[in-house]
């Protein structure tokens, strides 16, 4: 299983990723829960993640847990 984050600051960066979760089946980081990110194989970055600190939290997060990080 794989995860996702991206910037999200606004309140259509959330719907964009929100929209971006759902057409490509992917869960939010951010709305996973612990024993699921435990689980999880790898973080995918949606587009403009490092420009919001949400995101970079989410991948830190990812990076302490050892999961793989790419990019969309």
């Amino acid at each position: 299983m794989y995860v996702l984050t991206g910037p999200r600051s606004t309140k259509n960066q959330m719907l964009d990723l929100a929209e971006l979760s759902g057409l490509t089946g992917l869960l939010l980081l951010h709305h996973t829960d612990e024993m699921d990110l435990l689980n999880a194989d790898g973080l995918y970055r949606a587009p403009g993640w490092d420009s919001c600190p949400l995101a970079l939290a989410d991948v830190d997060t990812a990076d302490a847990y050892g999961l793989l990080i790419k990019d969309l």
